[in-house]
């Protein structure tokens, strides 16, 4: 294990709260890749819990390892049926899909109109105990069940994690109004319903948005971490303009980042898409307790000038310089993100989104050590990770 001047939580920790560690911490989303590194057919991940997380250790030691594991699993975790996401179809690896092939969600109709009239008068957790039967053939009481295995495979992995000086940084998982009717309607007939019937459609997210709030602090209540996973991108710049984000997009998402805050938990801004545009309405979300994670399609450099002192930034190694690039380019670019992004602190280094499962190892490398070379004038007392 590396020695560190502080534990890998501390680290994480000062970044978020926008003070400068002793390094650059690292977050890796990196599942995927670790089967495809360990040989393992991604169907087996899905299938046995216990190979994931087996592959994950295994790809952690090889590569000198990381300060933060954004999920415990494959799993995103839920405390109960009452989820926060939209219930989407998917490929499943071994089955819809080939078994080294990643997981696939299927965008299609799962929602109709007549489905906002049930969500206005009952609420998303309303809606949902009565929509997650009906489609899936399963009583609601099976469902529940199902995640709540689930929930106890995850915490079982988390544990691992700690026992590893590793911080797990989803405790629950979320995603705002627009993001669930897009995925739920899809972005063609959900955009077609935003312009025809705005305010029935305001109406709907004014119903989901508690219900969505309250069930994250459920799930948080559960598995005792302080991490929201927000997953963000149908409502970014690059799909409506700011006149519809306004309207339809950040008064949701701010009134759940203010709510996570007030529980004492850090919202991790998931960005998915540009949302260049999008990044001055983020000053108004609570200082020092969001993280913006870039997915190297938003400029993180201009996010840098606009949240500098305001909010931590996470990325932003694309996916394509991973799987194509060469071990120096792969140096170069994190060194330009330390140097500018990370230059005063409140910065972690990441994968642009999911690590692609053809990165090259050589690669995946090079992005975490170059970070472990990036020392800050050390402001911390010595300890051992």
């Amino acid at each position: 294990m590396e020695e560190n001047l502080i534990t890998r939580t501390e680290r994480l920790e000062t970044a978020v709260s926008l003070g400068i560690p002793d390094r650059v911490p690292t977050v890796p989303l990196i599942a995927q890749f670790a089967l495809r590194y360990r040989g393992v057919p991604q169907s087996d991940g899905y299938r046995n819990p216990q190979t994931t997380i087996k592959a994950l250790v295994d790809t952690f030691d090889a590569l000198g390892g990381w300060d933060g594991q954004l999920a415990a699993n494959l799993i995103w975790v839920n405390s109960s049926w009452r989820i926060s996401a939209a219930p989407m179809p998917m490929r499943v690896p071994g089955k819809q899909v080939g078994e080294h092939e990643a997981l696939q969600a299927i965008e299609m109709e799962i929602f109709t109109r007549e489905d906002y009239e049930a969500i206005i008068s009952r609420g998303w957790n309303g809606f949902l105990a009565e929509f997650l039967p009906r489609v899936t053939g399963r009583p609601l009481e099976r469902i529940d069940a199902t995640q709540k295995k689930l929930l106890k495979i995850y915490m079982d992995d988390v544990e691992t994690w700690r026992k590893k000086g590793v911080q797990v940084m989803s405790g629950a998982t979320t995603c705002d109004p627009t993001m669930i009717l897009s995925l739920s309607r899809t972005l063609n007939q959900f955009t077609l319903d935003l312009y025809r019937q705005p305010d029935k459609m305001q109406a709907v997210m004014d119903a989901m948005v508690d219900d969505l709030i309250q069930n994250v602090l459920d799930d948080t209540a559960a598995t005792g971490l302080k991490y929201v996973f927000f997953p963000l991108e149908r409502g970014s710049g690059s799909f409506y303009p700011l006149r519809i984000f306004e309207r339809f997009g950040f008064p949701y998402i701010k009134k759940m980042a203010d709510a996570f805050a007030a529980a004492g938990l850090i919202s991790i801004l998931h960005f998915d898409t540009d949302w260049t545009l999008n990044l001055p309405y983020l000053r108004d979300l609570p200082r020092g307790k969001c993280i913006c994670e870039l997915d190297s399609t938003t400029d993180i450099f201009k996010a840098k000038e606009i949240l500098k002192g305001h909010m931590c930034i996470m990325g932003d190694v694309p996916a394509a310089l991973l799987s194509l690039g060469t071990e120096e380019e792969v140096v170069n670019y994190c060194n330009r993100l330390h140097e500018i992004v990370g230059s005063e602190g409140g910065f972690i280094l990441s994968t642009g989104c999911e690590c692609p499962i053809d990165a090259k190892f050589e690669n995946v490398r090079a992005m975490l050590e170059t970070a472990r070379r990036h020392t800050y004038p050390c402001r911390c007392k010595n300890d051992d990770a």
